[in-house]
């Protein structure tokens, strides 16, 4: 299944548009771009370059954002996922792993410390496909190529032919439970975070280094596998 997921992102490369909450449209014209898109800033970049590729005679042209492209394949041709995933959401489905680690196939995030909001696919030769931005469209680019901080999260998902992970490869990751009775899960650093569930006394953790008082965890919500952000004192390292 990778191989095919990076085939398919492969093609939409120099070709795709980026539009705002857009997952594969083909049926493109101005009006629908302003249907979709934020501000009229936005619209006249995404049909400036809308304009570049059709004058190179490119067609069909698809429109993507950057979860889109991925739950394009994932939802819409594969079935894997029924629902459809933000970028937050695949970090959430996602096994988390090393920069180090990553392999053919792994997700590429960004995180401004309140939520996950960019996401690629990295291709295991240090290179990385996204729907980069408005202005660009889908691109294939070096992972390093908005500085070495542009990607800060990485993930695997469980997909059918993925390399197991046997243990958890972040950074400054430990096993920890959850102390107190029944403690959020937030979606940000901070009450004023939109609850994704909750983790009840004595349930394992795994939990990353607390900033700001809160730390980044994944944990088990009804029977999901979730990441998302516990107060620091509710997490308790174990050994």
């Amino acid at each position: 299944m990778i191989d095919e997921f990076i085939e398919y992102l492969d093609a939409q490369v120099g070709r795709s548009l980026y539009v705002w909450g857009a997952q594969g449209q083909t049926e493109i014209t101005e009006k629908w771009i302003r249907s979709r898109e934020t501000s009229e800033a936005n619209v006249q970049r995404v049909v400036a370059f809308w304009k570049e590729l059709q004058a190179k005679g490119i067609s069909p042209i698809a429109a993507y954002d950057c979860s889109g492209l991925i739950m394009h394949y994932l939802q819409d041709m594969t079935g894997f996922y029924k629902n459809d995933l933000s970028a937050a959401g695949l970090y959430r489905n996602c096994v988390p792993v090393r920069r180090s680690a990553l392999e053919k196939g792994d997700l590429v995030f960004r995180d401004n410390g309140s939520k996950v909001h960019h996401v690629g696919v990295y291709l295991g030769d240090g290179t990385v496909i996204e729907a980069q931005g408005r202005d660009a469209g889908v691109t294939r680019r070096a992972l390093n190529a908005g500085g070495k901080g542009y990607w800060n999260r990485y993930g695997r998902l469980p997909l059918p032919d993925a390399p197991p992970v046997e243990e958890p490869d972040v950074v400054g990751a430990y096993f920890a439970t959850v102390g107190g009775g029944s403690v959020n899960v937030r979606n940000g650093r901070g009450t004023a975070h939109p609850v994704l569930g909750i983790a009840h006394a004595g349930e394992r953790l795994l939990a990353m280094p607390a900033e700001a008082g809160w730390c980044e965890v994944a944990a088990a919500l009804r029977g999901t596998l979730t990441k998302g952000y516990m107060a620091e004192r509710y997490v308790r390292r174990e050994g």
